[in-house]
């Protein structure tokens, strides 16, 4: 038994090829679609793990809305040497958060390029990357072996083109991913790039020769693929090329660029107008990052703006987005904000948890506008990969659009463009890949 494995950095998805037809597996019966997987890892105080949409649930039943609070914890002791003194004992506390019922992670494929992101420690005990990763893959062939009722014996993984644009980040990720699979005890794994997979189950339907670039679009990155189709099921790569800009980047282009002046962004402190630190809202820029802000000392620092600063009801905002756990409902709003942008012309961006209240229309314009930059890189990769094919834009008979953010309007206007409307065609966009992998797996 072999199957496909789309492991993304927000969705993943499973997939067999049984000779004559695609199937994807069922890897989230919680989820509305149980073929798309959403990639998160919820860690309870007790050990537990959960998967998916479940993960989700359960952080938010258990985190979103609760107060966080510290307390001092004894964590051992350290031995203390003095010049004039001689060694003494020293007993070591730090502050930990009392309450939390437990951890999510997402976008853990996106730390798999990040050399600071070593180990994390969940409730006493020390998890590595590659060991969370071997966590949710383990999770995942165990549910499709139980939907399958029958063991697996080979794998065929998507991997990003590039990781990173830095060739060491980007081996290291690759190990990373070689090391997390073997943890997991996966059976035979083989890597391909997911553009490539793309390709592989368009190439299904195609019966003449035609030159095809793959644009995959997904969470974590854009990746490129420039191949020659025969007609007959055979390929051709021309060229390869990707860049780590995906949806969640685009997410936080919106956080950064508008929702900011929410959260005390302008506020000034005291008689000497002093401005509210700026490195205290750059952790906003994630949601994970916001839960950095529970630290006993950023408390104090937003308590004392709220005492002193300009903006207080802003201030009171922050201090609730990051006291009460709403940084995950945040960006959740986000990114569904995001999603109806690909359709409405504008859109209002609103939240009204605990002390935070705003309404923020966001035309698709100013999204444009500030994802200008992505876009711009986005479109070098593209013409770096055509010129490494030895092709121009007249060359491409069909461009296949698959992953979610190969929806937003300016990077599909940019393709036209570059193209032609009549040349692009969009595969599922959350399953394209998967579906690309099993047909690989089975071949």
């Amino acid at each position: 038994m072999r199957i496909g494995l789309d492991f993304g950095t927000t969705n993943s998805s499973a997939a067999i090829y049984d000779g004559s037809q695609v199937r994807l597996l069922p890897l989230d019966p919680v989820n509305v679609n149980p073929g798309i997987l959403r990639s998160t890892l919820f860690m309870t105080r007790e050990g537990a793990a959960y998967l998916g949409r479940e993960a989700l649930n359960r952080f938010t039943e258990g985190n979103v809305g609760r107060e966080v609070e510290y307390e001092w914890k004894y964590i051992g002791d350290a031995e203390v040497t003095f010049a004039d003194f001689g060694t003494i004992q020293q007993a070591l506390y730090v502050k930990v958060d009392a309450n939390a019922p437990g951890r999510l992670f997402q976008s853990l494929k996106t730390g798999l390029r990040d050399r600071s992101f070593s180990r994390t420690n969940v409730f006493g005990t020390l998890y590595t990357l590659e060991e969370l990763i071997a966590i949710v893959l383990r999770m995942i062939l165990e549910r499709a072996e139980a939907v399958l009722d029958t063991q697996v014996t080979s794998m065929v993984i998507g991997r990003p083109v590039f990781y990173s644009l830095d060739p060491a980040s980007n081996e290291l990720a690759f190990q990373r991913m070689q090391a997390a699979c073997k943890l997991a005890g996966l059976p035979e794994v083989t890597f391909l790039e997911e553009p490539t997979a793309a390709a592989l189950a368009y190439a299904q339907t195609v019966r003449r020769a035609e030159h095809v670039l793959v644009f995959d679009f997904g969470g974590g990155t854009l990746d490129v693929t420039v191949m020659r189709l025969d007609g007959s099921g055979s390929r051709q790569i021309l060229a390869i090329d990707g860049v780590p800009v995906g949806g969640d980047l685009l997410d936080q282009r919106l956080v950064m660029g508008r929702l900011l002046p929410h959260f005390g962004e302008g506020a000034t402190l005291g008689s000497r107008r002093l401005p509210f630190p700026t490195h205290v809202l750059d952790h906003l820029c994630e949601w994970q990052q916001i839960i950095d802000l529970t630290q006993p000392h950023y408390l104090e620092i937003i308590d004392e703006a709220i005492a002193i600063g300009d903006r207080p009801r802003e201030l009171r905002a922050l201090r609730s987005l990051v006291r009460q756990n709403y940084g995950l409902p945040l960006y959740e709003a986000v990114e569904s904000a995001k999603v109806r942008l690909s359709d409405a012309r504008e859109t209002v961006l609103s939240m009204h948890m605990g002390e935070i209240a705003f309404d923020e229309v966001i035309p698709r314009w100013d999204f444009d506008r500030l994802i200008g930059p992505d876009v711009r890189a986005v479109e070098q990769c593209i013409d770096r990969a055509l010129a490494a094919a030895d092709l121009f834009p007249h060359d491409i008979d069909v461009v296949l659009r698959t992953g979610g953010s190969s929806r937003v309007p300016r990077f599909v206007k940019m393709l036209t463009t570059k193209f032609g409307a009549d040349r692009l065609q969009e595969m599922d966009v959350f399953t394209g890949v998967a579906s690309g992998l099993a047909l690989a797996a089975a071949g």
